[in-house]
């Protein structure tokens, strides 16, 4: 078994200082930047950065193990409050760096960035070979305006295997309450089946499919001969969009695919406060 030599770096992203060896709570690892600012019905955020990284790099080629997280941090009250716990709750229990059922550390980003790259240590420790872990979280604000928000959370990560993971997932929340509005908060009642034939139609016309042929040929590449709206939803400036992530409708070679309806598409069923966003 080898034995290395490690050192740990904290690269503080907004002002590019480094930090060696520093522990797992060290505040020199996270920087905020604004990134907007709050008017009658919008939120000002800052964005939140936390980016670690383990051992160095011996040659130009090598991999290095990381976890950089970037997102969104809301401020304006008891709303903001709500929102930023739903992302975070989010990041911690449902990406790769949530922590296995034994972890009883701290939950913030920063800890389990630690967390995360400590397991890639103990692998180390067993094996002789691994490959370097690696996760990306990136956040960004697709919709600020109106009482309306809607954030997106999209992740890369690896930790050996064929390939890596990937996903994207959308948060669409009323800033006036905090809360997370679903697809059935979005729409009027009765919307189903209106809204999968748009998805169905949408899907076609981006496939060149006929209104006829299958979605589960080798054309339509779909799992199944049909598409219907998921919870993976998202307003934006234009409409409305569905997200369907890596496996969810389609095989992994196909990537993961948006669904995008304008404005105009939806305005039949989309309910009266969300159509003139």
């Amino acid at each position: 078994m080898y034995k290395y030599n490690r050192t740990f770096f904290l690269f503080l992203a907004g002002i590019m200082i480094i930090a060696s060896a520093c522990g797992p709570n060290d505040a020199r690892g996270i920087s905020y930047h604004p990134a907007g600012r709050g008017i009658s019905d919008t939120l000002s955020y800052s964005m939140l950065r936390v980016e670690k990284s383990y051992g160095n790099r011996k040659a130009a080629n090598e991999q290095v193990a990381y976890c950089k997280c970037e997102y969104p941090v809301f401020s304006g009250g008891t709303p903001a409050e709500n929102i930023n716990a739903t992302l975070q709750s989010w990041i911690t229990d449902s990406t790769e760096i949530a922590p296995g059922e034994g972890y009883r550390g701290k939950r913030s980003i920063g800890d389990l960035a630690d967390n995360f790259l400590g397991e890639y240590e103990r692998e180390r420790k067993e094996r002789e070979s691994v490959p370097a872990y690696q996760f990306d979280l990136n956040g960004s604000v697709l919709l600020n305006r109106q009482g309306v928000l809607t954030v997106s959370l999209s992740t890369q990560s690896y930790t050996g295997g064929a390939h890596g993971s990937y996903g994207t997932r959308f948060f669409v929340f009323d800033v006036r309450s905090g809360k997370r509005l679903g697809v059935e908060d979005l729409f009027i009642a009765g919307f189903e089946d209106r809204l999968n034939s748009l998805i169905d139609s949408r899907y076609r016309q981006m496939r060149g499919l006929s209104k006829t042929e299958r979605l589960d040929g080798e054309k339509g590449r779909l799992f199944e001969n049909g598409i219907r709206f998921n919870g993976n939803v998202a307003l934006t400036p234009e409409g409305v969009t569905f997200f369907y992530n890596n496996y969810e409708i389609a095989a992994y070679v196909y990537g993961s695919t948006a669904i995008a309806l304008s404005f105009r598409d939806v305005e039949d069923i989309l309910k009266q406060e969300f159509r003139s966003l």
